[in-house]
């Protein structure tokens, strides 16, 4: 009753006031209403298509006009209300239509004329006086445009909050920031953008002061450190969306200590720091952005527009150019430089003087070491003593030089650089961390790949910027010599050795004499000598009289015959690396240094060693690999040599008994003639971290371990018998087996497999009486990664029966399986078998093989899936009899493949399903599948083959990727 009262109240006041205003509410009604309703709808489009130009106009630095904000807040109003009128309506609340009738027609007219105030003159936008908006200055740029890129992107993008731009000093980092900062300002997803320079001397009190300044707030410098990061915590919180650039950060620090807000998809906030270190990108957990150096293209046009192109037309000096740019090799702030000091020369001489400068690094090209070796030494002065002397020693090698990691470490050992320890392979592993930062400073580059030698033996190798090499010879310009790869016919004049040096390289020239009087002084600091790869014949008695503190000799690499008797009177040489002077046979005199610790004579022409000889017993380390004329070992004399903690010896076999004194062993890489040497060896349980084991009944020259593997414990068994029954003993860590036309071995469990808990690697080649790879006994291969199977006649299945039903997880770690020439097998193996990191499956030139997957075991199993989430490439060829992949009831689902080779006549199905195999509209595969290409051996076989898919036409879908192989072009082409 009570809500009856209000409405029929208000009837009585209206009905007295006008009567035919209450019979028009009352007879359009529903006029009124649809009025109401025009109103609020063109009110709200006029709301989207302000907010759409705000949104347009909005850029870093403005903000909306007052008006336009008050605006909004009618706008917001006025819906509101309307929105309540509207509830009314529905709700046919008041008695009287005509009552509501006004209330209805009231709000269109306040609507209307909140519209009406929206048109507004000029730009919705004013200059944001909070806000600093400063291009900052930049010279044009040359190159990195894919660096910007990618920078602005993560910027734009909402996936990546910190980013870490690193790279060597003087590659451009702060340039590509300035540039990315300016291109932020003309966009509006940003309020404020802060610029800190944090250098060097990195001080959380400047850097909270320098960020509080931007923000135009204040700190006092009285307060704890910590309150004062709490306070620009919440500075930051209250900016909305920012980006805040740290430049030319040194070490890491923690964001909560200084008072940084974290980015995350919520706040909006990005974090961007520059820093010549990797391990800061790193620690702080930022997303890491490489700058690399210009290409030479790149490069030119950089120089080219520093030093003016007048002088272009001449084409000698255009050549004498493109040598200088190429001494920068790609460092824009040396080109800048080098193109700086050289403008407006056009004299020839000049040009050929300033090449001769840098080949010679750089002393009187002005500004040079001020600017490039200044800002490089900041790099340098950072490191620890050690680290600097072991940076300085890669200057010792050739320019543009392939340094082998391996044996840069090598050299930092026998130097000393290294810090001695309880083992090689703790030095070796300070030796990789010295590595490793220096890399991550910049200061030596990782190469793009890593190299194989003349022998395809797997090298990791490092690279050391040119620019970087020429400050280091700036640095040890009085203490080094170095003229590598200098073209020398002669060793340096006279008046170039200074009785300073500590080390002289003369590594890779064409030196093929030493005068037999020298009127060198003696050189009490030299300790090094590198006179590798060069063509020396001779050397005469007298050399080494000047040399008498020398520590390590290099002579690698040297067509001489004999070695002066005077080398024995060195008595502090700790270093001999005689490497592939296959011309020298005898090494008496070497015989004689009692302070010897290494001595490598791999590759040397060797002939023996004499019996009643005696080595030094100081040797740790002793390389005799490719001797290959060297016969025999003295008998006893590797086990007087008890201190070794490296041998090598592929040149003759070894017995094991002699290895029993050798406990300090930690590398080994020998040949023993007979299973029980190996089983003896095998016995000892040696604590080696690197070895490489040969068993076959004779020396081979030719013969060589898969210098490739990736494994550092590796046994390979060559032309051996071995019948079941045989008491095989293999090392229990061993990583790599390898049987290759060995007798009597029928499985793998033959040769002690049980003790092998860490196998990674299994080949086999040309086992004739091979018939099951794997007994049903053998349930530790867990570990295994790859499988080769190669030419084995009665091979009749990889795993004998038994194994299938205790099968999961025994090949979970597979990720390679290879077979070729197995001509007995007619089904590889079970659907049972799980492989969940299988990539690679090659099958090839298997006659009777019928069958790649065959069913489960299980009974009643009916229709199966078999998983190979990680297989990329599948290569089935040359297999006449092979009928189907897997069973007609089967299915392969495959997440990751990228390559189908399928050249089998026979084959009528591909039972592949590939789930992330996706369709653009045009039914087209989209750019982001993985398959990427099918082979076929032919169009005829390809149209009648038949692959289902329960989405689409899968056959139709992936045509595109589908290649032919010509038989006389042998070639593959698109169908």
């Amino acid at each position: 009753m009570a809500e009856l009262v209000g409405p029929i109240l208000d009837v009585i006041k209206f009905i007295s006031r006008n009567a035919s205003k209450y019979l028009k509410y009352q007879k359009e009604f529903t006029e009124y209403v649809d009025d109401f309703k025009q109103a609020q709808a063109d009110l709200h489009a006029k709301e989207v298509d302000i907010q759409q130009q705000l949104k347009d106009e909005h850029h870093f630095g403005k903000m909306p006009k007052l008006e336009v904000e008050r605006w909004f807040k009618k706008v917001e109003e006025k819906l509101t209300h309307a929105q309540h009128v509207e509830d009314k309506v529905s709700k046919g609340k008041y008695l009287f239509r005509s009552c509501l009738g006004k209330l209805v027609d009231e709000s269109t007219q306040a609507m209307k004329e909140v519209q009406a105030e929206g048109r507004f003159s000029g730009s919705l936008m004013v200059n944001d006086p909070s806000t600093i908006a400063v291009n900052l200055p930049t010279p044009e740029l040359t190159g990195a445009a894919d660096v910007r890129e990618e920078i602005y992107q993560y910027l734009m993008g909402d996936e990546v909050g910190m980013i870490g731009v690193c790279g060597m000093g003087g590659i451009g980092k702060t340039t590509i920031m300035k540039d990315v900062h300016n291109r932020l300002l003309k966009e509006s997803k940003f309020r404020k953008l802060i610029w800190v320079t944090v250098s060097q001397n990195f001080d959380i009190q400047r850097m909270q002061k320098n960020i509080t300044c931007q923000l135009k707030g204040n700190l006092s410098d009285d307060e704890d450190t910590i309150i004062r990061a709490g306070k620009l915590l919440e500075m930051l919180k209250g900016q909305g969306s920012y980006v805040l650039i740290l430049d030319d950060v040194w070490k890491s620090f923690s964001l909560e200590d200084v008072g940084i807000l974290k980015p995350t998809s919520n706040n909006g906030c990005k974090l961007v720091l520059t820093t010549r270190s990797e391990r800061v990108v790193r620690s702080m957990g930022f997303k890491k952005v490489q700058v690399p150096c210009l290409s030479m293209e790149e490069a030119m046009d950089l120089f080219l527009s520093k030093v003016g192109l007048d002088i272009l037309p001449d084409p000698t000096l255009e050549s004498f150019l493109k040598i200088v740019v190429r001494e920068c090799d790609g460092l824009p702030l040396a080109i800048v430089t080098l193109a700086g000091c050289m403008r407006g020369v056009t004299d020839p001489h000049v040009w050929e003087n300033a090449i001769d400068e840098l080949r010679g690094y750089i002393r009187n090209i002005h500004d040079v070491e001020d600017k490039v070796y200044g800002c490089l030494k900041f790099s340098y002065d950072r490191l620890k003593q050690r680290d600097q002397e072991c940076f300085l020693y890669c200057a010792l090698y050739p320019e543009d030089y392939a340094i082998i990691k391996e044996e840069l470490i090598e050299h930092w050992l026998i130097e000393g650089l290294i810090d001695e320890m309880d083992s090689r392979k703790s030095m070796e592993s300070s030796g990789y961390s010295i590595l490793q930062n220096l890399e991550e400073n910049c200061l030596l580059e990782r190469a793009e790949r890593d190299s194989y030698n003349s022998r395809f033996i797997y090298k990791k190798t490092a690279h050391m910027h040119d620019v970087v090499r020429d400050m280091a010879l700036h640095i040890t310009r009085k203490r080094f010599m170095v003229k590598a790869r200098m073209q020398l016919k002669a060793l340096p004049k006279e008046e170039e050795w200074s009785e300073d040096l500590e080390k002289v390289s003369l590594m890779h020239n064409f030196i093929s004499t030493i005068p037999q009087t020298i009127k060198f002084p003696k050189f009490p600091k030299l300790t090094t000598i590198l006179l590798s790869h060069n063509s020396l014949k001779e050397i005469p008695e007298s050399f080494f009289q000047h040399f008498p503190n020398i520590k390590i000799l290099d002579l690698s690499h040297n067509p001489f015959e004999s070695l002066p008797e005077s080398i024995s009177s060195l008595e502090k040489l700790k270093v001999l690396l005689l490497t592939s002077c296959y011309r020298l046979k005898s090494i008496t005199p070497v015989l004689k240094l009692q302070a010897l610790k290494k001595l490598d004579l791999e590759g040397s022409g060797v002939k023996e060693i004499p019996q009643d000889s005696e080595m030094p017993v100081t040797l740790r380390y002793l390389n005799l690999k490719g001797t290959l004329h060297l016969k025999e070992i003295p008998k006893g004399l590797l086990s007087k040599l008890w201190r070794l903690q490296f041998l090598a010896i592929r040149s003759t076999l070894i017995n094991a008994d002699d290895m029993r004194e050798l406990n300090k062993l930690e590398v080994f890489e020998g040949c023993f003639s007979n299973v029980g040497d190996l089983s003896t060896y095998a016995a000892q349980r040696k604590m080696l971290y690197k070895y490489s084991i040969l068993v076959c009944p004779w020396i081979n020259p030719m013969l060589s371990l898969h210098g490739r593997s990736n494994f550092r414990k590796m046994v390979e068994f060559d032309s051996i018998e071995i019948n079941p029954g045989d008491a095989v003993v293999l090392p229990y860590d061993v990583q790599q087996l390898n049987l290759k036309l060995c007798k009597g071995v029928r499985s793998l469990e033959d040769i002690g497999l049980r003790d092998a808990t860490d196998l990674k690697e299994c080949e086999v080649d040309c086992c004739d009486k091979l018939e099951a790879v794997f007994s049903s006994k053998c349930h530790q291969l867990q570990t295994l990664e790859s499988l080769i199977l190669i030419r084995l006649q009665n091979l009749n299945v990889i795993v004998g029966a038994g194994v299938e039903e205790s099968s999961v997880g025994t090949f979970s770690s597979l990720k390679v399986i290879t077979l070729v020439k197995c001509e007995k097998i007619k089904k590889m193996f079970s659907a049972d078998w799980v492989l969940p990191n299988l990539e690679n499956l090659t099958v090839s030139t298997c006659s009777k093989l019928e069958e790649i997957i065959a069913e489960p075991q299980k009974e009643g199993t009916g229709a199966f899936k078999f998983s190979l989430p990680k297989l990329k490439r599948l290569t089935l060829c040359s297999l006449p009899e092979l009928k189907s992949i897997c069973s007609e009831n089967g299915v392969i689902v495959c997440d990751s493949l990228e390559c189908i080779e399928i050249v089998c006549e026979k084959v009528k199905r591909i039972p592949l399903y590939l789930p992330q195999l996706q369709i653009d509209d045009e039914g087209k595969p989209t750019p982001s599948n993985p398959l990427k290409e099918i082979r076929v051996h032919s169009t005829y076989w390809w149209e009648s083959v038949e692959w289902d898919h329960p989405n689409f036409d899968v056959k139709k879908v992936v045509k595109p990727l589908v290649l032919n192989w010509l038989d006389r072009s042998l070639d593959w082409r698109p169908l």
